[in-house]
């Protein structure tokens, strides 16, 4: 065990968060569904004797929130260290990871508990990396939350609010979809006439109706896979982003807040001002953010600096709140990245949302073993 690994178990221990046995070997599933297609370049897969995937631990969220599922607990404090496995840009694609979660509790979004927890994450960060020996810092925030009321109040249809938003923080496909819904939607698919007229027309049963035939001529099992309903409701959204081309005033708006970079202390100025001269209203959203960004304020000091940057994302589909990430003064890799993603469990199965919140920590990008 490396020092820093034994700095942090003492530092995890003595916070009283518990420490899951989370195992080397994870079912692949859950990280491709919730992640996307593409980390499926990036980990490590095989299958087990009755075909099921499985792939080496990337990371140890998505395992500490089904452990958690498992437990049947409302509520849990968990921490984990250890190796994980996935190719990075830079780096070896076996690395170590710490971390923390805070899942479950009365944290719903936008609750002043949730605030509470979302300043407490980011303290606890901080503290964990100096006792690491970490004495500069920055820390770059993002909020999920700012930007999809953005969405909202520019009036953009669900389906493309649901893509822009997945794509946020991952800026090569967030710059591809923006230009594809600046320029023309995706291509309606099908030939028939029918079909297209039912799409136009956004009719589900319609589009219902024509999928279970094409199923039935194709002999396809109606009690596997996805079903007529949830092929036509993908298609209905795939039409209705084909429908959508953003104005040329939407893009000046969208631009204008994605240029948005000032110091956590300015950034709710900043955000009234931009609402203001763009005729937007997304005062709840900018309320719920400003108590956060005060009580974070206060923990700045010579040593750790804080600024906001609207365009910051982490590219992961079940953000929703406050994100951020940690670097060491002077590098351009972060140490540490996290926050709120109160839609993972839902994702994993849960039957309700359950709130959570966390950060990890890339231990190969920390300063030299403490001693």
């Amino acid at each position: 065990m490396t020092s820093h690994l034994a700095v942090l178990k003492r530092f995890f221990g003595d916070r009283e968060f518990s420490l899951p046995q989370i195992a080397l070997l994870q079912p692949a599933d859950p990280f491709l569904d919730t992640a996307g297609e593409d980390l499926r370049r990036r980990v490590f897969m095989t299958r087990d004797l009755d075909g099921a995937s499985l792939c080496l631990r990337p990371e140890f969220t998505i395992p500490v929130c089904l452990s958690h599922l498992e437990s049947g607990r409302e509520q849990g404090r968990y921490a984990y260290l250890g190796n994980v496995f996935r190719q990075r840009r830079h780096g070896p694609a076996e690395f170590l990871q710490a971390g923390m979660e805070i899942i479950g509790g009365e944290q719903r979004a936008g609750s002043r508990e949730s605030l509470v927890k979302d300043v407490a994450c980011v303290v606890t960060a901080l503290d964990a990396l100096a006792h690491c020996g970490m004495k500069k810092t920055r820390v770059i925030f993002g909020d999920q939350a700012i930007f999809e009321a953005l969405l909202l109040a520019l009036e953009l249809p669900d389906a493309w609010r649901a893509r822009l938003g997945r794509a946020f923080g991952d800026s090569r496909k967030f710059e591809s979809d923006l230009q594809l819904i600046t320029s023309s939607g995706p291509a309606l698919e099908g030939s028939d006439p029918e079909l297209r007229n039912a799409l136009n027309n956004m009719d589900l049963q319609a589009v219902t109706d024509w999928v279970a035939i094409k199923m039935a001529n194709a002999n396809m099992p109606f009690d596997t896979g996805r079903s007529a309903e949830d092929i036509a409701e993908r298609m209905i959204a795939k039409a209705e982003l084909a429908a959508t081309q953003l104005s040329s005033e939407q893009r000046r708006i969208l631009d204008a807040f994605l240029d948005i970079e000032v110091p956590l202390a300015s950034a709710v100025e900043e955000l009234h001002e931009f609402s203001r001269s763009m005729a937007i209203d997304i005062d709840d959203a900018i309320g719920t953010f400003g108590w956060r960004a005060e009580q974070l304020t206060k923990q700045e000091d010579k040593d750790v600096t804080f600024s906001w940057r609207a365009s910051f994302g982490r590219p992961l589909d079940y953000y929703t709140g406050i994100v951020f990430e940690i670097f060491q003064s002077g590098s351009p890799e972060p140490v540490c990245g996290g926050g709120r993603y109160d839609h993972l469990m839902n994702m994993l199965g849960a039957d309700s949302e359950i709130p959570a919140i966390g950060f990890s920590l890339w231990i190969d990008r920390l300063p030299g073993d403490t001693k």
